[in-house]
């Protein structure tokens, strides 16, 4: 296990939070952070699942801290859950296409941050 993959997936929530601040576009955000994860980190599929996972928790406690906007602790636990399946989801997409080819990142990068997009927009509203 990559202890710098799994060091940075655990805090990349926090390091992203005040770029989302002020450009507030976390779908682009966070994907072109997995991309530089991806891009520096090893070459093994189980490091990013555990990576996206690790940067759902992290994200989920983000959101713990402002009460306002979590609602119910039963909230919390479905957000973690479909948040990790999303992150972990997005760093394998974009690991599968660096694994291909390194110059295809930049497709990676668009379906996970359309992927993305999509689950902001529509999965919370169930």
């Amino acid at each position: 296990m990559d202890p710098s993959t799994v060091l940075y997936s655990l805090f990349g929530p926090f390091l992203v939070w005040p770029i989302e601040y002020f450009l507030p576009y976390p779908f682009i955000i966070e994907e072109l952070f997995k991309v530089l994860v991806v891009w520096f980190g090893p070459r093994k599929a189980k490091v990013y699942l555990l990576a996206g996972i690790l940067f759902a928790t992290t994200e989920t406690v983000l959101y713990t801290i402002n009460v306002n906007i979590t609602g119910t602790v039963t909230y919390m636990f479905l957000r973690f859950a479909s948040t990790s399946i999303l992150h972990s989801t997005t760093f394998l997409i974009i690991y599968y296409f660096t694994r291909q080819n390194k110059k295809l990142i930049i497709f990676g990068f668009i379906i996970s941050a359309l992927f993305h997009y999509l689950y902001n927009n529509f999965i919370p509203s169930f």
